[in-house]
């Protein structure tokens, strides 16, 4: 007889599936699994041996013990961000409807600040606060996009825009790619309606697509998103320094597609082009990327890694002095890079330093991040002498 529904590892299986957008026929062939069994085990038919449970964490790459029910270092705290989360899903499933008639916006300036605090939350990788605060905001911001008129309604909708990618935020640190998804879908049907600020907007929302494709391997799809987004900067005024932090940006982006392909050429052109708008913009945080010379230099060290060069990445890298207040999951993720870099040089007190960088300016981030994980893992795996700190540090993130 089944299980109930909230009681098996099936219903775990299930929802853990359907959290990254895949169907039972694509888990089971990622899982190489027959689909048959997958779908009498999530219906709670039959079992789920040890074997497929296994095999079922390794193709969604989830902690040991997540489908099996056993607590989890980021369990509790995963249980909350679900919770936020549903309401985070309706309100960008519901964003055809008109306005709700009770919901009075704040004046346009307190609706810029609180803007600008929740991308805030989201760059430091800070996600309970930013989950419980986002819904909220983004009906207040769909309300005055609707309701103003003028100016302020079009710097309502660019607003909304930004709003929307803190939706993307949580989706890919969560694992959930649908939610992420639809969330730069909505940023981009916001960024539509922007005004002037619309191409930088929508140009900002391929970028990190590509971001997410990157994460798939998937570096065709990720060379037409930049193509797409420059060609959509063609619309863009001239003098619109959001266009040209999108246009580095874009750059950026595709510097890492070409070291991921060993393209180093066309690696160095693009840093090159980078660094050129750079320069012109300096250190900007528009659309919350942090673009400006930091971030080439950062890229420059991740893009040697990405192509093998890690003594290079590391002289690249390990000096790097970042601004005040630079976004901490940038600054995270380049002591992951430079965390890799060491291992791959077999000097693993350096890079254990690296990843405890990174814990201290944006622990959720390093919780989370599937490039942390595999690194931890590899260390893990290594011949020799285990690092000081690492199998604590492996047990924080749930390996």
């Amino acid at each position: 007889m089944p299980q109930p529904a909230d009681e098996h590892t099936g219903a775990r299986i299930a929802h853990e599936r359907k959290n990254r957008g895949l169907t039972q026929q694509g888990l089971a062939m990622r899982a190489n699994v027959s689909l048959s069994l997958l779908a009498k085990v999530e219906a709670g038919a039959k079992p789920a041996s040890p074997s497929l449970i296994a095999a079922c964490e390794r193709a969604m790459k989830l902690p040991s013990d997540v489908l099996t029910g056993a607590a989890s270092p980021n369990s509790l705290e995963d249980d909350h961000l679900r919770t936020r989360i549903e309401a985070i899903r309706s309100t960008l499933d519901l964003y055809d409807l008109p306005p709700e008639e009770e919901v009075g916006p704040r004046p346009l300036r307190q609706l810029r600040a609180a803007v600008r605090t929740i991308n805030t939350l989201a760059q430091a990788a800070k996600y309970r606060p930013m989950t419980e605060q986002l819904p909220g905001l983004l009906i207040e911001l769909h309300t005055a996009a609707h309701v103003w008129t003028g100016a302020d309604q079009i710097a309502a909708w660019g607003l909304l825009s930004e709003a929307y990618r803190c939706g993307h935020s949580v989706g890919i640190a969560m694992g959930m790619t649908d939610l992420s998804t639809v969330a730069l879908n909505r940023m981009d049907w916001a960024a539509q309606r922007a005004g002037a600020r619309g191409p930088a907007l929508r140009a900002a929302r391929e970028y990190l697509r590509v971001t997410a494709y990157l994460r798939r391997k998937d570096y065709t799809a990720c060379q037409r998103l930049n193509a797409s987004g420059q060609s959509l900067l063609a619309g863009a005024e001239a003098d619109d320094p959001g266009a040209d932090a999108a246009r580095g940006q874009l750059h950026l982006g595709a510097a890492v597609i070409a070291a991921r392909v060993g393209d180093e050429g066309a690696r160095e052109g693009h840093l090159e082009e980078a660094e050129r708008y750079a320069q012109r913009t300096g250190e900007v945080s528009t659309f919350w990327f942090g673009f400006g010379p930091t971030n080439v230099r950062v890229h420059r060290a991740m893009t040697l890694v990405e192509l093998g060069e890690y003594d290079k990445a590391v002289d690249a890298g390990a000096q790097l002095r970042f601004p005040t207040g630079w976004l901490p999951t940038r600054i995270g993720h380049h002591y992951f890079d430079l965390a890799r870099a060491y291992h791959w040089m077999n000097r693993p007190a350096q890079a254990m330093r690296q990843l405890e960088r990174a814990k201290r300016v944006a622990p959720q981030q390093a919780r989370r991040h599937p490039e942390v994980r595999k690194t931890v893992q590899l260390m893990l795996d290594a011949p020799g002498r285990t690092p000081a700190g690492l199998p604590q540090y492996a047990k924080w993130i749930g390996l």
